[in-house]
């Protein structure tokens, strides 16, 4: 690549990305390859042009970036090239890498597919599969053909060119804030992120950005000149796009007071939404766009009268409805509901009193006990549940009996300086136990009937068949010492579908037996989904909202679970951690 040719900050990551994939199929040291992950994490996730950083000779700075990466992350910037890459892919044929995109077939897999039968990209694998090749090597069958075929339709119907809005949604804040900034006070009387950001959709598309200004023509000025501004696609009087580093394209647009209530609904959508409303309001006799209602066909008023809102709620009411939150606003019966007043009173953050799954460094956490305790007091919990991992899922270095008897010596010590301290709050014990792929668990009952809370998840081999792994999460949840079923589809957004698990099948058996079904807020997981949440909800499901936190900062993204609750309709009583301590262990019971 010729260094003329601007590299984004998605692209430069990726190749830090394919170096860590190389390393993994060459077999080469485990903490060298996490090294090149993480930094190519970090940098897909900066708000910053990676450019403007290297100039300022600020590379080391950034988090999970040593001497040698931020020298290999200038030399590409400088040359177009890494040579430690070029020595890499010299030893690896191309396509050999693009078949870890495949959902479950790992590095170790795609060496194998690589040296034993010659297969160097994805095509070649969907033929192997199709052909019964792959069932040849040892250790593979017909079902793992299945499986790998199964993979590459799954892979084929990701999403193209949408971010996760666990990336979007810090972008949104840093630009909102960067704006303000460089504007003098007043310039900017109103500023909202719109679009499917605000209905917070798991993924977005572009963002948009909407203004009140009495200064159009600065904050456009201030908007095409941020430091993320690599490139200026449009740039007009009242409306301008810029494009991120991560090529992810921003429209911004100023308009009227009198305009902001009709603009933030329009450009809020849904589109399905926004016809519902346009359509109700024709049947009035008004004529809806982005900026007001125009009489049309009006029995009492001239055509082309105007009203002017504004705030959304002046627009709703002034059409007989309830005002919507953007949450729901998806076409899927809310105006109804809104015109009979029958919207639910949805779940917000403050109602959450307490979280019933997250780890500490027992397992696969970066934080001790005593830190994520204090971490959960500070949000003004009143509890919060220790589920490390159990042995079963070898690779967080599980718990076993022998080391819960004695992290919950370490529980017990810090729950009796709480009470003599008069602190209303508790640690509870508990695990994520492995669902492992009989539906058995990764630790005996025995063990699991000793502990407070007992979170069952599947973590491995969700590519089986839509009957074994349904069958398989059915076991699970009707074992009488399980309590909540964690992260149903095992999915992470952007990076790997789900499993094919008969959800509603699933949640109907949660409703059976009373297994409380998770809502993990984890942005990459987000999972119940909105969709299944409110399904959930309507069959009776008790549910939890959980951050999984693994660090001490952790529990900060249970907005992004809430907003997915609030897309699924959820109330705080559909919700058991927005109970009292005692409250919320009686509905654990089956």
């Amino acid at each position: 690549m010729p260094p003329s040719e601007r590299l984004n900050n998605q692209q430069v990551a990726d190749i830090f990305h394919r170096i860590g994939d190389l390393l993994q199929i060459l077999g080469d040291n485990r903490f060298k390859i996490i090294a090149y992950q993480n930094a190519a994490r970090t940098i897909e996730n900066l708000s910053q042009d990676i450019r403007a950083i290297h100039e300022a000779g600020t590379l080391r700075d950034l988090p999970d970036v040593g001497q040698a990466i931020a020298e290999k992350i200038a030399e590409l910037l400088d040359s177009g090239n890494i040579a430690y890459y070029d020595e890499l892919a010299e030893q690896v044929p191309h396509g050999v890498v693009d078949i870890l995109a495949v959902p479950d077939v790992g590095p170790k897999t795609a060496a194998r597919l690589w040296k034993e039968l010659d297969i160097v990209g994805i095509d070649q694998l969907k033929a192997a599969a199709e052909e019964g090749r792959i069932r040849a090597l040892k250790g593979f069958g017909a079902k793992s053909e299945e499986k790998i075929l199964r993979g590459i339709e799954l892979l084929s119907k990701r999403q193209e060119g949408r971010m996760p809005i666990g990336q979007a949604r810090p972008l949104a804040v840093e630009l909102i804030a960067d704006l303000q900034e460089r504007l003098p006070a007043g310039a900017i009387e109103r500023i909202e992120a719109a679009g499917s950001l605000r209905r917070w959709r798991e993924t977005i598309g572009d963002l948009d950005l909407l203004v009140v200004s009495e200064q159009p023509a600065a904050v456009m000025d201030a908007f095409r000149t941020l430091p993320q501004a690599v490139d200026v696609i449009n740039a007009g009087d009242t409306k301008s796009t810029i494009a991120l580093p991560s090529g992810l394209q921003v429209d911004l647009r100023v308009v009227e007071r009198k305009h902001w209530g009709a603009a933030l609904c329009y450009f809020t959508g849904s589109q399905r939404h926004n016809i519902d409303l346009r359509e109700l309001a024709q049947k009035q006799g008004w004529s809806l766009n982005e900026y007001r209602l125009a009489a049309q066909g009006h029995p009492d008023l001239p055509d082309g009268e105007e009203r002017f809102f504004d705030s959304e709620e002046e627009l709703y009411n002034f059409l007989g409805l309830d005002w919507v939150p953007p949450e729901m606003r998806e076409g899927q019966g809310e105006i109804a509901a809104a015109r009979e007043h029958k919207l639910p009173d949805l779940i917000t953050v403050d109602h959450i009193v307490g979280e019933i799954h997250g780890h500490t460094d027992w397992s696969d956490g970066q934080a001790t006990l005593v830190e994520m305790a204090e971490a959960a007091r500070r949000r003004g919990y009143r509890y919060w549940c220790v589920t490390d991992h159990s042995a079963g899922l070898g690779v967080t270095g599980g718990l076993d009996g022998e080391r819960l008897h004695a992290q919950a010596k370490e529980i017990a010590a810090l729950n009796e300086k709480y009470a003599a301290d008069g602190v209303d709050f508790r640690l509870l014990r508990g695990t994520e136990v492995e669902i492992l792929a009989d539906g058995s668990l990764g630790l005996p009952d025995d063990v699991l009937a000793e502990l407070d809370i007992v979170v069952a998840s599947i973590h491995s081999a969700l590519r089986q068949d839509r009957d074994t792994i349904t069958e398989r999460c059915l076991k699970a949840v009707r074992n009488p010492h399980v309590d909540v079923l964690g992260h149903p589809t095992g999915r992470l957004i952007g990076r790997r579908e789900g499993s094919e698990i008969d959800m509603d099948a699933v949640l109907h058996a949660c409703v059976e037996v009373g297994t409380v079904v998770e809502i993990n807020a984890h942005p990459s997981r987000l999972d119940l989904s909105g969709v299944h949440a409110r399904r959930a909800m309507e069959l009776g499901c008790k549910l939890a909202i959980n951050s999984d936190a693994h660090a001490a900062d952790g529990m900060e993204i249970l907005p992004y679970g809430i907003a997915t609750a609030r897309r699924g309709w959820l109330r705080s009583q559909d919700v058991i951690n927005t109970r009292p301590l005692n409250e919320m262990l009686a509905l654990l019971k089956k």
